[in-house]
């Protein structure tokens, strides 16, 4: 009798089932995230880094002109003698510039002004007539020179030489770029060590210096006006500063 062998039997190993989370709790949990998602975005968007920040810029540049302005005087028993007086030292001062080099157009005069004497030297007699001028010249360089003959040639005073450049719209751009560069510079200092790389301007304020100087500074090789004209005429700054707010998020 041969052995019956039976058949082989499978044992199921089933588990448990795993509880689900509900469609609900899902939802509420879901809120709960987006909520406070939206409160971090808030607070951050809401509550900026406001920083204000000072940036400087200066250009050197070569004197290229001088202006000089001076007045001349003429005293006499009449009006008519006083006018004519220094009317006719006015065209000889005019006939002098042009000799020296400096252009027609380059001269500007006033009216005549007359006085009585008395009103300006106390116990003086007849009356005295004054005229203004201006001259600008290239050749700053004998602007000294220039003074002295003026008085020499009858101008009763001669203010101080005011030096200024060509092309000042150019250069103010310049100084006012760099003053910029210079705010942004450390600013973006300023925001990425606090972790702020968004940063917006809000608001800006400009100061400079005035567009002409009556003093110079020698040249040197550390400006960009390091030339045989800066070497000659000397050099004087113009100088921008800004002062600039940034939001930073």
């Amino acid at each position: 009798m041969e052995p019956v062998q039976s058949e082989p039997r499978f044992t199921a190993n089933i588990q448990p089932d795993t509880p689900k989370m509900s469609d609900g709790l899902k939802k509420v949990l879901t809120y709960a995230l987006a909520a406070t998602i939206l409160l971090i975005v808030w607070i951050y968007v809401s509550s900026p880094l406001v920083v204000t920040v000072t940036g400087s810029g200066e250009v050197s540049v070569p004197a290229t002109n001088a202006t000089v302005s001076f007045t001349l005087s003429q005293s006499d028993n009449s009006i008519g003698g006083a006018v004519s007086g220094v009317s006719a030292k006015a065209d000889q001062m005019r006939q002098y510039l042009i000799s020296k080099g400096v252009g027609e157009g380059d001269i500007a005069q006033s009216q005549v002004t007359e006085v009585p004497a008395a009103l300006v030297t106390a116990g003086a007699s007849g009356y005295q007539a004054t005229i203004s001028m201006a001259a600008k010249t290239i050749h700053v360089t004998d602007v000294n020179n220039l003074v002295t003959d003026l008085y020499t040639n009858g101008a009763l005073v001669v203010a101080q030489p005011v030096l200024s450049v060509e092309n000042q719209n150019k250069l103010d751009q310049q100084a006012l770029d760099a003053a910029m560069a210079d705010a942004k510079s450390q600013a973006a200092t300023i925001g990425n060590s606090n972790w702020k790389f968004i940063r917006k301007i809000i608001s800006i304020s400009q100061a400079s210096s005035a567009s002409t100087s009556t003093s110079t500074t020698k040249a040197d090789t550390l400006t960009s006006a390091n030339n045989a004209t800066a070497a000659s005429n000397g050099v004087f700054k113009i100088v921008k500063a800004v002062s600039v707010s940034y939001k930073m998020w």
